[in-house]
């Protein structure tokens, strides 16, 4: 291990979080908000462990494979518990369980949330909640791979630990590069949101707070009722095409870039099959609100929450634990699939379930022709026999903390929709559940230490299993 250029990473990474606190700094002062001091005190109490760790650890930072495991865990947690304090000094949240639920929730972009009153806490608060979405939207260790020439060395394990559905193969040899403009891609995407909000008549501090819980797939709202709160349809259609886009393989846009040609994310199997399950779905949903709310209100809001909750954004427009069963079936079954591998949202990812579908078909297949060759392709792709045997241990790791998750929510006393929908919600990183945890609930209702676990599965879900369950092996601590 190397320890000195671990501390040194971790030091990196808490001196630009307390930088970037001086954004919602700047909307508390300009709104006159009492929660500006927090700002000034976290900014203190983050930066001088940050300039310490700096200092006291010089030299090139030099991280091999067993490292980035540490570096991505431990960056995750720290930035966690660092982002945290604001909620905690502010008095916003003053417990730090509730803190630390609120920042996990804000950095991994699920977008839950244990205030009962939005509304009611002040500017700079509500920003840093949506900043922390859009930092930990694209990764904060890519923004550190971006940002600091050091960290050339031993950038290819941690940009595998940090986003396992990007493939590494299609930005060498030069990583730090492709990492640049993949954050470039980020904050044009960021930037043409903002423009298009404010041409609807959206506030700027709004459509700051909206784009950036969107692009990250976020879900973070300063408005009690989320999208719901906007009559405007044009705001409503901006933000749902912005989910859309934000749910697409960012790998796919930088190949767009480097080629020139959109046409290469049209023609991926898993875009298609991504835009498919949007439209079959929003048929459906549509269809079975039509005869309860009627045709228009299933078109205004149907197609809106499930690219919503498929993205795992999370935003709302009306309250869907009130819709007919059916409907509520589809979008919790929706949160097991996530949107695409190597985007913003989280969950399983619909290249894994393709994956899974297709070596399914073909063990069918086997049985019928023992001797038959029958590949695994995606496109014109061959899967290899490793890569489709790590998508099923990840699946079966997933549905086995699903399961692990929902019994402990059992446990502490919640319904069966509750518990079930509320570990999806947090392990998927999707954001609001059904029933206590729905749309118009918040998960403050849960118990200090249902809390603590639903925290730990953001974290699970945000980094995708295995990088966190190799950080916690005794085996991998051993030398």
């Amino acid at each position: 291990m190397h320890w000195e250029s671990i501390r040194r990473t971790f030091g990196f990474l808490l001196v630009l979080l307390a930088l970037s606190m001086l954004l919602p700094l700047s909307w508390a002062l300009y709104y006159r908000t009492p929660d500006a001091a927090a700002f000034v005190w976290s900014m203190f109490i983050v930066g001088i462990p940050g300039v310490f760790l700096l200092y006291r650890n010089k030299g090139q930072t030099k991280l091999g494979s067993r490292d980035s495991f540490v570096v991505v865990t431990g960056s995750w947690l720290l930035c966690s518990i660092a982002g945290a304090i604001p909620f905690v000094i502010s008095g916003v949240l003053p417990n730090p369980a509730d803190a630390l639920f609120e920042a996990m929730s804000g950095f991994t972009t699920t977008g839950a949330t244990v205030m009962r009153e939005i509304e009611v806490p002040q500017a700079g608060v509500l920003f840093w909640r949506s900043f922390l979405n859009w930092l930990g939207g694209m990764g904060i260790i890519l923004a550190f791979l971006a940002i600091v020439p050091m960290a050339n060395q031993g950038s290819d394990p941690l940009f595998r630990a940090e986003l396992p559905g990007m493939e590494v193969s299609r930005f060498t040899p030069r990583l730090r590069q492709s990492v640049v403009l993949l954050w470039r891609i980020y904050a044009v995407i960021t930037l043409l949101q903002v423009i298009c909000l404010l041409l609807a008549g959206m506030s700027f501090y709004e459509a700051l707070i909206h784009t950036f819980s969107t692009v990250a797939t976020g879900g973070f709202s300063n408005r009690s009722l989320s999208i719901g709160a906007f009559q405007s349809p044009w705001v409503r259609l901006i933000i749902l095409f912005f989910m859309f886009v934000a749910g697409v393989n960012f790998g796919l846009y930088y190949k767009a870039v480097n080629t020139r040609k959109l046409s290469v994310v049209m023609r991926d199997p898993e875009f298609r099959t991504y835009a498919a399950v949007i439209l079959v779905s929003s048929v459906i949903i549509i269809l079975n609100l039509t005869s309860t709310h009627g045709f228009l209100e299933g078109l205004r809001h149907g197609p809106f929450q499930v690219v919503s909750v498929i993205t795992t954004t999370g935003y709302t427009t009306a309250d869907f634990d009130q819709w007919p069963d059916l409907t509520k079936g589809i979008l919790l079954f929706l949160m097991f699939f996530g949107a695409c591998s190597g985007s913003t949202a989280g969950s399983i990812k619909i290249a894994r379930l393709m994956v899974a579908a297709k070596a399914v078909v073909s063990e069918l297949g086997h049985m019928v022709h023992s001797r038959a060759v029958l590949p695994v392709r995606i496109g014109d792709r061959v899967i290899p026999e490793s890569t489709v045997r790590n998508v099923f241990v990840f699946i079966a790791i997933y549905l086995a903390s699903h399961l692990a998750g929902t019994f402990y929510m059992l446990w502490l006393g919640l319904d069966i929709v509750s518990a079930l929908s509320a570990v999806a919600a947090t392990l998927g990183n999707v954001g609001p559940g059904l029933g206590l945890v729905g749309p118009a609930q918040s998960f403050a209702v849960i118990p200090a230490s249902g809390k603590i676990v639903l925290t730990f599965l953001m974290l699970l879900g945000r980094l995708e299993l295995f990088t966190v369950f190799v950080a916690l092996t005794p085996t991998f601590w051993k030398r």
